[in-house]
């Protein structure tokens, strides 16, 4: 008896870390992985990396969900695994997706409304710091990819080299870049790349924790900008509804754009 019960237990537990939102994200960052090898076998060539903890000078790190070394240049995917209607610009802080939530007491249709990070501007920050770790000016493509869950409703994206799209849009997306963008790698530069950012896949489960707190620090930080590691200052707004307000503006403003109310 006490045996089927402890058995119960365990694939309940196993059930629950399955449908955590930390390992659905891994699969799905998989997923994009396998896409992107299957490709690079059967067309264009490259190398794949994932979870890539690129060191800052702040000494604390980026990640970069997954990394195609192409001849075309460096193709940084972001990837998120949200389910529901996308909705969100190049421009914004944030971007919302809208769930459905079941039915009110009324039978009527309830929706749930939540805010996340713009991914372009987390994505731009990753480019930065690869390029930086590289020492290489090389050209790179930022790509936003979400699960075929998400449902793309209303994107606006402004920028020549930044994409979104959902998986099964990824190899439409691939074509496109390699029919309209020159060479710039070869392949000996690909394999120094490789090479290169291979040992920086291997971060141990303290590396990992550190990362999450630094990131949770930087949003909570005064002091800090967390898109652009430039100095957040005090500011008051001088138009529009929140006139007279305080808030804490990036100094690199306006090439960062990033705010925080008080």
């Amino acid at each position: 008896m006490w045996l089927f019960i402890i058995i119960i237990l365990v694939l309940a537990a196993i059930g629950i870390y399955l449908k955590s939102p930390s390992v659905k994200g891994r699969r799905s960052e998989q997923a994009v992985a396998r896409r992107l090898e299957i490709d690079s076998i059967l067309k264009r060539g490259g190398k794949t990396l994932t979870n890539i903890y690129i060191p800052k000078e702040s000494g604390d790190t980026s990640e970069i969900d997954v990394l195609y070394v192409t001849q075309k240049g460096l193709l940084v995917l972001e990837n998120k695994n949200y389910a529901g209607y996308i909705f969100g610009s190049e421009q914004n802080k944030s971007w919302t997706v809208t769930l459905y939530a079941g039915k009110s007491w009324h039978g009527g249709k309830r929706t749930e409304k939540h805010q996340f990070y713009n991914p372009i501007w987390q994505n731009r920050t990753h480019i930065k710091n690869l390029q930086s770790l590289l020492n290489l000016d090389i050209r790179a493509f930022s790509l936003i990819t979400f699960s075929d869950r998400g449902d793309l409703k209303d994107i606006t994206v402004n920028s020549s080299n930044v994409y979104v799209c959902n998986h099964s849009e990824l190899s439409r997306v691939l074509r496109e870049i390699w029919n309209e963008n020159e060479d710039v790698l070869n392949e000996d530069q690909i394999e120094a790349i490789y090479k290169k950012l291979l040992p920086l896949t291997n971060a141990d489960k303290a590396a990992k924790k550190k990362h999450v707190s630094d990131i949770q620090d930087r949003f909570s930080s005064t002091d800090i900008c967390p898109v652009c590691g430039g100095k957040l200052v005090l500011r008051t707004a001088k138009k529009g509804p929140n006139t007279g307000n305080q808030f804490y503006g990036c100094s690199n403003y306006p090439k960062c754009k990033y705010t925080k109310n008080i």
